[in-house]
């Protein structure tokens, strides 16, 4: 710009720091973020420190980027403490710095407080370095102080679970946040559909059922192929009354099947007890 005769200020070179670094153009940003940090009328924040590291990240500069966050650091106040130890925490489980991830949590207790958001960041970041024991920790800690229930924090221990295939786990976890009066209905079903890509179809039928009677609200929507496979599993079984039993558990939390699968159709016409379901044809 200065080449062109075009005056620059502060947010003339923010726009460019930030195209920079959104672009991953990392030598032209760093060669921009050393004018900006030796010239006097230039003031840095952290949230630029913070867009170059994640630009670095991405082209997996690990060092680079851990400078980056400890300059980005410096220069939180008390007035970005809770957004920036957030990002700081994602970023340095991003480079698997577990050591600095607790390092920030600890000042993010102590110098910002109890907030859900950030034990949902706390809890994402380990559980994206696998430390499965900590998150578990984590939400321990969480559970016992907090005042606003929200279910994201538990459904992401959840879903690790499934992911893992720790399938006891997540079970007896959704159990005692059902049995706790928790709105468990998406957990359920994320189990149905786990135990079913698993071959264990008793057990999908099971959470299956657990899920449509946890529904505390009209139009939930369940994974297609596990409602297929788990009425093909009670076709093979020829259990006619299992099978009408759950569309009627279906009708009367108002949940709609989008598709009327061959499966239920044919248990329908073997046991005539399809009367009264609304299904609807994709």
């Amino acid at each position: 710009m200065a080449e062109k005769g075009i005056d620059y200020n502060m947010n003339t070179l923010n726009i460019r720091l930030y195209s920079y670094a959104a672009t991953s153009d990392v030598d032209r940003m760093e060669r921009l973020l050393m004018k900006m940090e030796t010239d006097p009328l230039v003031t840095l924040d952290w949230h630029g420190y913070a867009a170059a590291a994640d630009a670095f990240l991405k082209a997996g500069q690990l060092e680079k980027t851990a400078a980056l966050l400890r300059k980005s650091e410096q220069l939180i106040n008390s007035e970005t403490r809770k957004i920036g130890y957030e990002h700081l925490m994602t970023s340095y489980a991003a480079i698997g710095s577990k050591h600095e991830v607790y390092r920030i949590w600890e000042l993010y207790k102590n110098m910002v407080g109890f907030y859900n958001n950030g034990y949902r960041c706390m809890l994402s970041s380990l559980l994206k370095m696998d430390d499965i024991d900590g998150a578990e920790k984590i939400v321990e800690e969480w559970e016992s102080g907090n005042k606003f229930f929200n279910i994201q924090i538990p459904n992401l221990l959840i879903k690790v679970y499934c992911r893992k295939g720790l399938l006891e786990k997540a079970k007896s976890y959704v159990k005692k946040l059902s049995e706790g009066g928790k709105e468990c209905c998406p957990a359920w079903a994320l189990l149905a559909t786990t135990y079913h890509m698993n071959d264990r179809m008793g057990e999908a039928v099971e959470t299956l059922k657990m899920a449509a009677s946890s529904a505390s609200r009209p139009g939930w929507k369940f994974d297609n192929s596990t409602l297929a496979a788990c009425f093909e599993y009670l076709k093979q079984k020829g259990d006619v009354e299992e099978a009408h039993e759950l569309l009627i558990l279906f009708r009367e939390r108002e949940i709609r099947l989008i598709v009327v699968h061959p499966q239920v159709l044919e248990l329908g016409e073997t046991g005539n007890r399809m009367e009264g379901i609304d299904e609807v044809q994709d």
